[in-house]
């Protein structure tokens, strides 16, 4: 799948800030979270804050994963370079 470039700024940040299943380290999985950018993108858009963006990257670890989760302060980060890269004063 082809992404837009904010798209792929999300992808990227779910790979190396996030990435609860550890794709990517693999190529070939690197769509594995395709499916999150527009919801998320979507909440992001909403002006969602800090909170209830961690909220929704801890929600879809409890869905997907068969281990209870690390917790939300760890995705703190995540969520802020997501609100920054998508929040209208630095949006491209």
């Amino acid at each position: 799948m082809t992404l837009d470039p904010l798209r792929s700024q999300i992808r990227a940040i779910l790979l190396s800030d996030w990435d609860p299943h550890n794709a990517a380290p693999v190529e070939s999985a690197h769509a594995t979270y395709d499916a999150y950018i527009d919801p998320l993108l979507d909440l992001l858009k909403s002006g969602a804050n800090e909170q209830a963006v961690m909220d929704w990257l801890h929600q879809r670890e409890q869905e997907t994963m068969c281990f209870p989760s690390m917790g939300r302060e760890r995705l703190r980060w995540t969520a802020r370079k997501l609100i920054r890269i998508t929040s209208p004063q630095t949006a491209p």
